[in-house]
């Protein structure tokens, strides 16, 4: 790439960046209250909020980790487009209550939730807080690795110093605005993700000429061997139905995004953000278009550079998560532009929301079920310290450190699934859930989402173990829950389960 391009696309994301500092900045003047620094509650519009929320699922593993993937196994991460639908069967399913309890209850956070609905149990909270801060940890740090690779293979500077410049700006930002700053910040870079989507969307079309000439490209080309010496094995079973993986992984692509996608923090905590209820079924709408052009836009790139090697465009990929750029750099800089933009946009929405989500988990949700009393005048201050602290570690982590990055697969969705699914979903829809059962579900979670890290567990299955330690928790929460005296409901969890 010549130092012309890199230039613009430079100055091109540093425009980004520099317009996401500037709306933090005016966004602390929202922030004045406990309740709108941490949650934001109550507070937005249905498109910011589904546009924020769908940034916040989008993530840079979707924009560089999907089109790998298909490059890599074929059809089957296809399926990640149905997580789209989820949005929209999310607020139908939970928005109407978690919308609810701000009404019957001062929320400003998930522990809040947690405690109207089971009467300000402390184990539940710490459970929850501990296991919902070990998976946004994890996307953290892989968001930011992603985010720094991302600049410093644009530019000869090393990855601390590309993850302190860039992520130390949205660690400053967001600490002073907090919720507030995060989800209007978060809101305008999931606008270039869509935008960026369109473009390259049609992009595709107009390289490829449509998915039959993709199709019968990679279909009759048995193997493609580059001039780089990297062969690439194609051919008709490659795009089946379930690719290269097997049956089981497969499926799992695509039942965690359709099952996941409610249980996922950014999700959770946008329902509550909204200010009018009568938004919900909007907001739903906003994010689950928006989510699938850009799960499209992923997808897209992924058979574009399979496209681009079967028919001798380009040589085969040394590292197939390189395809969302090998296809942009065939098609020219301004591809490029809205390419790495997009990229980087996801990358600084997905670590500012769970950098929010972890740093209030630590600072309010978790020592208030300790028993630790912080005065409400200082929990933002508290809040913002653990924000930088949280910040700066996950920065030198991130780089320094490949196995904790790689979190992103253990402690992603079916950590936090397996972490929000007992209290929130079972618990809110269901008033037969007690605390008993949440208990039991939770600790069964923490357990085995740490065991396969330290002891190198695996369940004999052909599925993965985040699938079934989700399945399993959500199982312990029933049956326990059933087996043990229903639990009396309180005025408020009446009230919104009685919805």
């Amino acid at each position: 790439m010549s130092t012309t391009r890199v230039v613009v696309i430079l100055l091109f994301c540093a425009a980004m960046i520099a317009a996401s500092f500037g709306i933090g900045l005016w966004s602390k003047k929202k922030a004045t209250t406990a309740q709108a620094y941490f949650g934001g509650t109550a507070m937005f519009g249905p498109l910011a909020v589904g546009l924020s929320s769908m940034a916040g699922v989008a993530s840079a593993f979707a924009l560089v980790g999907v089109p790998g993937l298909i490059y890599a196994t074929g059809n089957a991460m296809t399926f990640w487009m149905l997580g789209s639908s989820a949005f929209a069967a999310s607020y139908i399913i939970l928005g109407k209550k978690m919308r609810a309890m701000a009404e019957v209850a001062d929320i400003s956070s998930l522990g809040d939730v947690c405690d109207v609905r089971f009467n300000k149990n402390r184990l539940i909270k710490a459970l929850m807080s501990i296991i919902i801060t070990l998976g946004c940890v994890g996307y953290l740090a892989a968001q930011i690795s992603a985010g720094t690779a991302l600049i410093s293979n644009l530019i000869n500077i090393p990855p601390i110093v590309a993850g302190l410049i860039i992520f130390g700006l949205l660690t400053a930002y967001t600490a002073l605005s907090g919720e507030v700053g995060g989800l209007l910040s978060q809101a305008f870079q999931g606008a270039i993700m869509v935008i960026a989507g369109v473009v390259l969307i049609i992009a595709f079309f107009a390289v490829t000429g449509g998915f039959g000439n993709v199709l019968n490209a990679v279909g009759a080309a048995s193997s493609v061997v580059g001039a780089n010496g990297v062969e690439k094995q194609l051919g008709p079973d490659f795009l089946n139905a379930w690719g290269t993986q097997p049956g089981g992984i497969s499926l799992t692509w695509m039942l965690i995004p359709l099952l996941g996608c409610v249980g996922q923090p950014q999700v959770l905590t946008r329902m509550y953000a909204v200010k009018n209820p009568l938004d919900l079924p909007k907001t739903g709408l906003v994010s689950g278009i928006t989510h699938a052009i850009v799960s499209f836009l992923c997808v897209a790139m992924g058979y574009g550079a399979l496209y681009l090697v079967a028919t001798g465009n380009i040589d085969p990929l040394a590292n197939s998560d390189d395809a969302i750029y090998a296809f942009v750099n065939h098609c020219g800089l301004w591809a490029q532009l809205l390419a790495y933009a997009a990229i980087l946009a996801a990358a600084l929405s997905s670590a500012s929301m769970f950098l929010t989500s972890s740093s209030t988990l630590l600072s309010k949700d978790l020592p208030s079920a300790l028993g630790i009393k912080i005065d409400p005048s200082k929990q933002i201050h508290v809040s913002r310290v653990f924000m930088i602290v949280l910040g700066i570690v996950s920065i030198v982590v991130s780089v320094f450190s490949s196995e904790l990055v790689g979190l992103l697969g253990t402690f992603g969705w079916g950590t936090l699934v397996s972490g929000t699914f007992p209290v929130f979903i079972v618990g809110l829809l269901w008033d037969r859930c007690n605390s008993a059962g949440v208990i039991a579900g939770l600790a069964y979670a923490v357990v085995f989402n740490i065991l396969p890290l330290v002891t190198g567990f695996a369940y004999p299955s052909a599925l993965p173990g985040y699938f079934i330690t989700c399945a399993i928790a959500v199982a312990l929460t029933v049956v326990v829950s059933l087996v043990t005296p229903k639990q009396k409901l309180n005025a408020a969890s009446k009230a919104v389960l009685d919805l």
